[in-house]
């Protein structure tokens, strides 16, 4: 027995290689490897990564649309005048702060005006408050919307346009010359546009109004001002809102008393301007928008028409007119 044992072989106890389970140093000459050889690239390739990254987020800032969203926890009622198809305008020019009574409204001081205004013009504004009224009945698809802000400190948060309206409403009522229906009609169909600051602005923002009133883009449009006037709208304004022609009438009223001043302050103070800056959203046409906003207003018609928010914020630094999708070139 002993011999034997002596013969047998010693055996030694079982060695397990861990290593080769847990990676042990086998692992860690690979991140060595990796971290002598790959590291500094894949460092380079994260910075490189994250860099485009916060391009793109910037890029989409950038770019992103200006206009607001709409609520859609702010309820409104049905839309009124779906059946109207016709747009009059009639841009307003001063503030009048007097009394419901027709022999007050010719009196200069129930108005705020510029010096320049001063005069003469007041009855001017009347002819044409009456002329957008005069073309409302005759044409029964036709909606009459004045125009114009709160421009004048003085008068304080009062409107142009609602002071116009103020006065249509006094001039109806006295025309004994329609009924009571047709003056209930007339009423229903004159609205405001309470956030233009200049001639531009008048006509794009009336052409939203019209729509936040009626559900639709007017095929026609008929805008009522000063003749001296004209030029910058037919030519300028419809032109750079890319308006047909065809669809698009001016109404010009001057003042009876003669004026030689008044046609060179037209051309150098708004045609050639706007000819420079079609959108008046540069330099002094800017500044004069700024200094017609007293009261920090400013207009939610991006939100209700969406379809002309690219137009309304277009301000091209280059005066290129504006190409993109409009609602009347469908």
């Amino acid at each position: 027995m002993n011999a034997n044992n002596a013969k047998r072989k010693t055996i030694l106890p079982l060695h397990i290689d861990t290593t080769s389970f847990t990676g042990g140093q086998t692992q860690n000459s690979v991140w060595r490897r990796l971290n002598k050889r790959q590291l500094p690239i894949f460092v380079l390739l994260t910075i490189l990564f994250f860099s485009l990254f916060l391009n793109v987020i910037q890029h989409n800032r950038r770019n992103a649309p200006t206009f607001q969203v709409l609520n859609s926890h702010d309820a409104l009622p049905p839309i009124p005048l779906t059946e109207y198809h016709h747009a009059i305008v009639v841009a307003g020019h001063a503030i009048y702060t007097g009394p419901d009574d027709r022999q007050q409204l010719t009196d200069d001081r129930n108005w705020i005006l510029e010096p320049y205004q001063q005069g003469g013009q007041v009855n001017t504004f009347i002819q044409h408050i009456q002329k957008g009224i005069d073309v409302l009945k005759q044409d029964k698809e036709s909606v009459l919307i004045f125009s114009g802000g709160e421009t004048r400190p003085k008068a304080g948060p009062r409107s142009e346009a609602f002071s116009y309206w103020s006065i249509a409403q006094s001039l109806v009522h006295q025309d004994d010359s329609i009924s009571a229906e047709i003056k209930a009609s007339i009423n229903q169909r004159m609205i405001t546009e309470e956030y233009a600051k200049d001639s531009h602005e008048n006509l794009l923002f009336s052409i939203c109004r019209f729509s936040e009133m009626t559900g639709n883009y007017p095929n026609q449009i008929s805008v009522v001002g000063f003749e001296f006037k004209r030029k910058r709208f037919e030519d300028i304004h419809r032109y750079s809102i890319g308006y047909p022609a065809e669809q698009f009438h001016y109404i010009g009223i001057d003042p009876t008393s003669e004026d030689p001043a008044r046609a060179e302050g037209e051309l150098n103070n708004s045609v050639r301007p706007f000819e420079k800056d079609l959108y008046g959203c540069h330099g002094t046409l800017k500044q004069k928008k700024m200094n017609r906003n007293p009261f920090r207003r400013r207009h939610p018609y991006a939100a209700s028409c969406p379809i002309l928010a690219p137009l309304l914020n277009y301000c091209p630094s280059n005066n290129a007119l504006y190409h993109g999708p409009l609602p009347w070139t469908f």
